[in-house]
């Protein structure tokens, strides 16, 4: 594997920060993003309500990831979206983005993580598998996949 220096940071993006990334990459999704939702509302409703895990090497952001750890009464934390620049993927790079996620989930006492893609984004349903997630349920169109927080080890 190809050993690129990224830094991790849990750092506030702005709402055009997002927009610009999420529009730079949508191709590089299941499914074309501003088909799915209005990238511009979507960016300011991450921007102003998301946890943003991200992944820099050098000065260009390589990867994002919005996240909601926000419910202090179930511990239950969601991925919202979770993106690798093209031509950063294959790198190990998503599995560093989710182990810092669950160890950010761990250290707050978060019981599990969610997300809920397409059930017929196998690539992104296999990765997650690959880092210890689950398959949960079907709901609609939709799967539920979760990580089970182990105690602090």
């Amino acid at each position: 594997m190809n050993q690129r220096k990224v830094d991790f940071h849990i750092k506030p993006l702005s709402q055009e920060e997002i927009f610009c990334f999420l529009k730079k990459n949508e191709n590089d999704h299941f499914k074309k993003l501003s088909e799915l939702v209005d990238l511009k509302t979507y960016a300011k409703k991450l921007s102003e309500n998301a946890l943003h895990f991200t992944l820099y090497e050098k000065d260009e952001l390589v990867g994002f990831c919005a996240s909601y750890f926000n419910d202090d009464i179930s511990k239950v934390g969601y991925i919202s979206i979770i993106s690798i620049v093209g031509g950063s993927r294959g790198l190990g790079l998503g599995g560093k983005l989710i182990n810092h996620i669950i160890g950010y989930a761990r250290q707050n006492f978060y019981k599990e993580i969610r997300i809920k893609p397409d059930c017929n984004n196998r690539v992104l349903i296999g990765f997650f598998i690959k880092q210890g997630f689950f398959m949960s349920e079907k709901i609609a169109d939709r799967c539920l996949i979760k990580y089970i927080i182990k105690e602090n080890v």
